[in-house]
């Protein structure tokens, strides 16, 4: 079973958090000295390493295998605040016009997951008033706009390079939300033994879990019609209004008008990139039998048409959602994508495509929802679901992770393609070294060829043309 240790800055005394609340488990120190205290030799691949100090950085080579938590913990609480502000405004968690009637939260995040939702006055003081978090600490809040405030926080964090810690969340009348301020780890001490104990519940469950189960991944990649102008065709033309069904439409709000101008594919999921590809091809078929114009021109990628960004979002199921699977999928999916997308994809960012951009799915998978549509050709897709798949099942052996690198993350952003290639042939070597590669080469390399020659897709584009279908 696997395992949580608390690292408080020694190599020779981490703590081994008991996840069984029958023992007995007191978290902290005693004399300066964690109790329990064990070296960092017992911490087993697999394991996880919580990183609860902010007075050193903690050297993650030690524990091979192992996933180590708030490994930027002590980088970002050394962070000037101007420098944090510009790491968010980058990622759109801040900026903008001021949010009028505004009122503060204080989110309190673990692991992605929210364990404290308070509502502070100006000063940072909790008001009085009832629970946020209704039920256990990890229950998002039912309220929408609260939801939009914890998404916020745990957005705000990750982009800190964090996974644990608190953030000040803004939230408008008219419901927009920007950070205030972040931090790594909490500041009421009190809590921590409870919220160390839930992790390494959560932790030692999902690593028992995973064993026996399948890994599937699915997809809802989206497309646009454009007429000979260069205008959108609204999809719902052709399949009307709303969500139901394998193909059908996704919303916009453009003023107070609900829009629905997008095309979205929702493919059975499957085990294997040539399988998934093979239902989205079944679904464009289906789709062309509904869409009588000829002369509309079916487009894809990152931003097509000017000010319209699509999506390529990926399903995984059986594999846990982790803050390092997320990185994973950022620094072998969306970083590669990135390097092959259109010019003009970089419009997209970062309103759409914010690295870490993920929702939890009610079949118990999560969807990240960072990467363009793929669609642009079956070469696409398919690399982008076997890195997906390659990063769920190898997500203990690739140490390599770009996607923390203030440089790689920088260039993302700015689409400067020069500065992101830089990761990519050690990124490449990771997934060779893989015992999972073999079985996604075919799939994988000649998008990692394309990045390399500069290669981009062309979105003006018609992507029946790649798929081979009739038009």
């Amino acid at each position: 079973m696997a395992s949580t240790w608390v690292w408080r800055g020694s190599y020779d005394r981490l703590e081994k958090v008991e996840a069984n609340r029958e023992k007995k488990h007191l978290s902290g120190e005693r004399n300066g000295q964690p109790l329990h205290a064990e070296s960092w030799t017992e911490v087993k691949p697999g394991d996880a390493v919580l990183a609860w100090t902010q007075n050193r950085s903690i050297d993650a080579n030690r524990f091979k295998g192992a996933w180590v938590l708030n490994l930027k913990g002590h980088h970002a609480s050394s962070l000037p605040y101007a420098e944090k502000e510009r790491i968010w405004r980058r990622a759109g968690l801040s900026g903008g016009s001021p949010l009028d009637s505004e009122r503060l939260f204080r989110v309190c995040i673990i692991h992605l997951e929210p364990v404290e939702l308070q509502r502070i006055d100006a000063s940072g003081k909790a008001m009085q008033g009832k629970p946020l978090l209704q039920g256990n600490a990890g229950a998002w809040p039912d309220d929408p706009a609260l939801r939009r405030v914890v998404r916020t926080a745990v957005a705000a964090l990750y982009a800190l390079g964090l996974d644990i810690g608190e953030a000040e969340v803004g939230l408008g009348g008219d419901g927009r939300t920007a950070v205030r301020d972040a931090w790594p780890m909490l500041r009421d001490t009190r809590q921590e033994a409870a919220v160390l104990r839930r992790f390494a519940a959560w932790h030692a469950a999902a690593g028992a879990g995973a064993v026996d189960r399948q890994l599937l991944i699915g997809a809802d990649p989206e497309f646009v019609l454009v007429t000979p102008e260069g205008k959108i065709a609204s999809a719902s033309r052709f399949f009307g209004a709303g969500v139901g069904g394998a193909a059908g439409t996704d919303a916009l709000l453009v003023g107070r008008r609900l829009l629905y101008p997008v095309a979205e594919l929702r493919p059975e999921p499957a085990e294997d990139p040539a399988a998934l590809a093979a239902n989205v091809r079944r679904l464009l078929l289906r789709a062309a039998e509904r869409i009588s114009d000829p002369a509309l021109r079916w487009a894809a990628g990152a931003m097509p048409v000017p000010g319209l960004a699509l999506g390529g979002h990926i399903h995984l199921s059986g594999a846990p959602l982790t803050s390092r699977l997320l990185r994973l999928l950022d620094s072998y999916a969306a970083f590669p994508l990135a390097l092959v997308e259109d010019p003009a994809g970089r419009a997209r960012r970062p309103r759409y495509g914010m690295l870490g951009d993920f929702r939890l799915q009610p079949h118990g998978g999560f969807e990240y929802r960072t990467l363009p549509s793929w669609l642009v050709s079956p070469a696409a897709a398919k690399a982008a679901f076997a890195l997906a798949l390659l990063c769920a099942r190898e997500e203990h052996n690739l140490t390599y992770i770009p996607a923390l690198d203030e440089r790689y993350m920088e260039a993302y952003y700015s689409g400067d393609r020069t500065e992101l290639a830089g990761c990519l042939d050690q990124a490449a070597g990771q997934l060779g070294a893989t015992t999972s590669y073999a079985a996604y080469a075919s799939y994988i390399e000649p998008l990692l060829d394309a990045a390399r020659r500069g290669m981009t897709w062309d979105e003006s584009a018609d992507l029946r043309v790649k798929w081979r279908m009739p038009h």
